[in-house]
């Protein structure tokens, strides 16, 4: 805050971001002591899943008794995945040919899992490495019912991403394509196998 308060001064700050890096995203309020400096930390979880490299962003709200900058009222840091890229139909991801003119398809593993399980992975790639980030909706379904939305993005350099669902009492689970512009097939799917 200039000029830095006369007491401590509460700041309404909203956190986005882009990628599924275990943020908790929404509306925070940040206290801005009398030295007029605070720092304003935002957690990321460190899993085991190649993903697309992401970012964060805070932004500062309007509110009682300070007024925002027209231009430094946002800041935008980058979240690099670390994890290993994952093996595409026994091959390294690198491996694949570029799509050329052609739309790439996109396929949805099949696993099997034991109802003894918390959860089950699904691995959802494309056949050749799009000029462009590709967007997929997917669409869970248990037991013909269709849960919560779950949108990823593939790209070239990551064109598999894992998909993780938890294992409850439906007699069939699986992963369905529900929205995926640039796709060749739209009918991609998946479904878990009991093995108990």
């Amino acid at each position: 805050a200039s000029p830095a308060p006369a007491a401590d001064l509460d700041v309404t700050v909203t956190v986005t971001a882009a990628g599924d890096y275990g943020i908790t995203t929404g509306v925070r309020t940040v206290t801005v002591p009398a030295s007029g400096s605070v720092t304003l930390t935002v957690a990321t979880v460190d899993d085991q899943t190649d993903e697309p490299d992401g970012t964060v962003t805070a932004t500062v709200q309007s509110g009682s008794g300070y007024t925002v900058s027209t231009t430094q009222a946002t800041a935008t840091v980058g979240v690099a995945d670390d994890d290993d890229p994952p093996v595409v139909d026994g091959q390294d991801k690198a491996a694949l040919e570029d799509c050329g003119a052609a739309k790439p398809s996109l396929s949805i593993s099949s696993p099997e899992a034991s109802r003894s399980d918390a959860t089950v992975d699904f691995e959802v790639s494309l056949d050749c490495r799009p000029a462009t980030r590709v967007m997929v909706l997917l669409l869970p379904v248990r037991d013909g019912e269709i849960g919560n939305n779950i949108l990823v993005f593939l790209t070239s350099q990551k064109p598999t991403a894992t998909i993780t669902l938890t294992i409850g009492g439906e007699r069939q689970l699986g992963l369905t394509i529900g929205w995926a512009p640039g796709i060749a097939n739209r009918t991609a799917q998946g479904n878990v196998a009991y093995t108990d």
